[in-house]
């Protein structure tokens, strides 16, 4: 039984540190941390399992030591990685993140042919026991095709949105998010969502009692439901790296759900294993466990006045 499958990207990262980022024609000093694995899926499927659920990553790669190398990482987190897609005639996708002093990123996605699996490699025995999909918008033909296959097997979907995938593909986007029961998504994802459809995005666009999660950054997060809008407030924390954060946040609210926990309690659950994703560098090194999360939360809360013992329980369960 896989809890929760990752539909989408794994790369190799290179971290740079600067000062600020350069602009044309002008040259700066940074210090280089490495190539660490990452991609959007795959952070997640990293979190998911971290978290204490059980993740599979269907992704795909090249057939160099980057990819080796990014495959070999995550299934040591115990994700299952079986239905990974290798790529002989192409290189793994990586990013150049560029880290300010607080800790906000800059990318530089140098996408490759093993960016995005195909719609054709998906295999429905991909979706045999799995309990939930979530997904990217990278490539509206391979979304519409995880939809499609979590359709036939009953399976509730999740899907992150970002502001690139949204522009690069306009015309897929209503169709897509009709199929979706809870929408990931920050401001500025939401914003260019509204321009794209022509108005404001709203449960209407999703499945029948579908949830919209919107981050806040440090703000915390919203959800918009038909039970009711909430927003709940995030943990201020020093930041080394927000690379991952986002995709840690929606890992970590897929987990609570799963768990049983309440939406509000699941927002503080999010959010905290959000600001824990910040305190090293790399997409995925500093993705919290199941333990970390709920100490921190007993630690922080008791200075802001959040009690989620009996969530607690709910989730040591």
């Amino acid at each position: 039984m896989i809890d929760i499958m990752c539909v989408g990207d794994v790369d190799v990262d290179m971290f740079i540190s600067v000062s600020s980022v350069p602009g044309f024609d002008q040259k700066i000093s940074g210090q280089d941390h490495g190539f660490l694995p990452g991609g959007m899926s795959a952070n997640s499927a990293v979190a998911v399992s971290r978290l204490g659920l059980r993740s599979r990553l269907v992704a795909a790669v090249g057939d160099d030591d980057a990819g080796k190398h990014a495959i070999a990482c995550i299934r040591k987190e115990g994700v299952d990685c079986d239905h990974i897609i290798h790529r002989h005639d192409a290189k793994t996708f990586m990013c150049v993140v560029l880290l300010s002093p607080s800790g906000e990123k800059s990318l530089i996605k140098l996408e490759t042919d093993a960016y995005l699996p195909q719609s054709d490699d998906l295999s429905a025995d991909a979706f045999e026991g799995v309990g939930h999909v979530h997904m990217t918008f990278g490539r509206p033909t391979l979304t519409s095709r995880v939809l499609e296959l979590a359709s036939e097997k009953d399976v509730t979907t999740s899907l992150d949105l970002e502001p690139p995938d949204i522009i690069r593909a306009p015309k897929a986007l209503r169709s897509i998010l009709s199929q979706v029961d809870t929408l990931f998504l920050n401001r500025e994802a939401y914003q260019t969502a509204c321009r794209v459809l022509g108005e404001s995005l709203g449960l209407g666009h999703l499945k029948e009692n579908g949830e919209i999660i919107q981050t806040l950054g440090g703000g915390g997060a919203k959800r918009i439901h038909a039970s009711g809008e909430l927003e709940v407030s995030g943990f201020s924390v020093p930041s080394v790296d927000t690379t991952g954060a986002g995709d840690c946040f929606a890992a970590a609210y897929l987990v609570s759900r799963k768990l049983g926990m309440a939406a509000p309690n699941g927002l503080t659950f999010a959010n905290a294993a959000a600001a824990l994703s910040t305190q090293q560098v790399g997409s995925q090194t500093a993705m919290p466990t199941r333990d970390q999360v709920l100490a921190f939360i007993e630690r922080h809360g008791r200075a802001e006045g959040i009690d989620l013992s009996n969530s607690f329980g709910e989730v040591n369960a």
